[in-house]
């Protein structure tokens, strides 16, 4: 059999007399799981038992499990059967709050009617009852039993919730000196719990969506109602309500689907493991969005000013955040123009430098056989190797690797004449830099911008920065985070935001709530917080 060439850039189907494996049928269609309305039981006991049967795929899955038992009401044994899957329930609850009432308390007290089942025999703390297969199916998959009795009109779902997880923790990103030392877990309950443990209050609102139409997957926006704007709130769940897609299983996928712009390598949304900080943006009028299965959260909407601050900032004194922020924009501009700044300085703008620096440079460059953008083209690519490599590999030979390529190779490469020592130093700052953004993904954008700035630097030197600069502010404050502009409070300015962005006041000060963000209750505090100094 010949291979002709173009069967290596264009696939065909393999015919069926060569495929083992059949085709699907086409017309076949999948049918959307509805939590709301659809089909329901019919009020037959043995039909709905072998609907729930097929519905739940009892039989073909081997974690999905049934137990029959009888339970007397009144005068009368009536057929039962408990539906449960193995693994997301909690065994010792059916046996104590559900099997042992039903199968031999229901005898000893002699209930008459079958509303005293729910009333009188189940003990459990919730759960209620629907005739909605889709509804139970859910109920099934999310770790409650499905109870049916011969002669209720009614499925009884209890909630036994106890599946293995990973309980409160400390953050692994987001660690700070001072603060609480809690996180988010991958349990949306206990996500929701954290946070009403630090907002105590009615106006406290959790609504729930479910998004995929196979996963089913449990979603929570949380909104202080008389503080979030209406506005904010309603765009928030008319993007979550609109979203049509088969399964979604973190934070980071949904906020791809609620995000304003796709292609800008800024990020429009806030993520944290932290409940304080969740907890402080409802307090400010933000939108707080958890995910089942993810430890992050999303606040919605932020600025690119927000995105540059650590939660750390909300425990320090005013004049070490002041410090430490501007150390940080420091930084930032450090790791996304300094390796552009040296080639543009390099190839065009020599007369800037000090004779002794000019010097220096020169005689470290004579023995490097490639031109400054060759040169930092290289140890760019290499130290991002390095950082990904660090990244994948176990963590006991984290720093291993990075002491061979940053001592190692780096030696090794200015001894071979490959790169010149001033170079490793930039290059050294520029990674450095990076570290010091608190936000992963505003630390990524500078990652990419940085590359773009070397080659506007190595073709028009200043002018070409100037000029990729002046865009790149431009596409970024053009970025919205759900309707809100991120360059605000600067791009449009506010009034009372410009003073905060700039120059962070003491605690007893911050009387008011940003005002980009609109706030129903624009007042934080009194305005003479410290009544003790009269």
């Amino acid at each position: 059999m010949y291979m002709k060439l173009k069967d290596l850039f264009i696939y065909k189907y393999t015919s069926r007399e060569t495929f083992s494996i059949e085709n699907a049928d086409e017309s076949s269609s999948f049918q959307v799981q509805k939590n709301h309305g659809g089909p329901t039981l019919c009020g037959n006991f043995k039909k709905d038992c072998n609907t729930l049967c097929e519905e739940f795929s009892f039989g073909k899955s081997g974690d999905v499990k049934k137990r029959e038992f009888t339970v007397q009401i009144g005068e009368k044994e009536h057929s039962a059967v408990l539906f449960f899957i193995d693994g997301l329930v909690n065994k010792q609850l059916i046996n104590d709050f559900i099997l042992k009432p039903l199968m031999l308390k229901s005898r000893e007290l002699n209930i008459s009617s079958f509303r005293g089942v729910g009333e009188i025999l189940l003990s459990q703390s919730e759960y209620k009852e629907t005739n909605v297969i889709g509804e139970l199916c859910f109920d099934l998959n999310f770790g409650s039993a499905i109870m049916l009795i011969d002669g209720a009109k009614k499925a009884y779902s209890l909630d036994v919730k106890g599946w293995q997880h990973r309980g409160v923790d400390s953050p692994q990103t987001e660690r700070i000196i001072r603060g609480p030392n809690d996180a988010f877990s991958e349990q949306l309950r206990e996500n929701t719990a954290l946070i009403r443990h630090l907002i105590r209050n009615k106006s406290l609102m959790c609504r729930e969506y479910k998004i995929g139409t196979i996963s089913q997957t449990p979603v929570s926006v949380m909104y202080i109602e008389n503080v979030a704007n209406a506005s904010l709130v309603k765009e928030t769940m008319r993007r979550i309500e609109s979203i049509k897609v088969d399964y979604i299983f973190a934070a980071a996928e949904l906020e791809q689907f609620l995000e304003d712009k796709s292609v800008t390598t800024l990020p429009q949304f806030l993520s944290t493991e932290r409940p304080d900080r969740a907890s402080r943006a409802l307090l400010d009028g933000r939108v707080v969005i958890i995910v089942d299965g993810s430890p992050f959260v999303l606040i919605l909407p932020t600025s690119i000013f927000e995105l540059n601050e650590s939660a750390e900032d909300n425990y320090l004194r005013y004049p070490y955040v002041n410090m430490i922020r501007a150390i940080r924009w420091i930084a930032f501009f450090l790791s996304l123009l300094l390796p552009g700044l040296y080639v543009a300085v390099v190839s065009f703008h020599t007369e800037l430098l000090p004779t002794g620096i000019l010097m220096s440079i020169i005689s470290s460059r004579e023995q490097v056989p490639f031109p400054p953008l060759i040169e930092i083209i290289i140890m760019e690519i290499s130290l991002e190797i390095i950082r990904e490599a660090s990244i994948r590999v176990p963590e006991a030979s984290g720093s291993t690797l990075s002491i061979v390529g940053a001592l190692i190779l780096g030696q090794a490469a200015v001894s071979a004449g490959i790169v010149s020592p001033i170079l490793i130093i930039i290059v050294s700052i520029t990674a450095i830099g990076s570290f010091a953004t608190p936000n992963y993904y505003l630390g990524l954008s500078a990652r990419i911008l940085r590359f773009l700035y070397i080659f506007l630097g190595a073709v028009a030197g200043f002018l070409g920065i100037v000029a990729g600069l002046f865009v790149n502010i431009l596409l970024w404050t053009d970025t919205k985070s759900m309707g809100m502009p991120m360059g605000v409070p600067f791009a449009p300015i506010t009034k009372k935001g410009v003073p905060t962005a700039l120059f962070v006041p003491p605690v007893w000060k911050q009387n008011e709530r940003d005002d980009y963000v609109n706030p129903k209750r624009k007042e934080r505090q009194s305005f003479i917080s410290r009544k003790w100094r009269g």
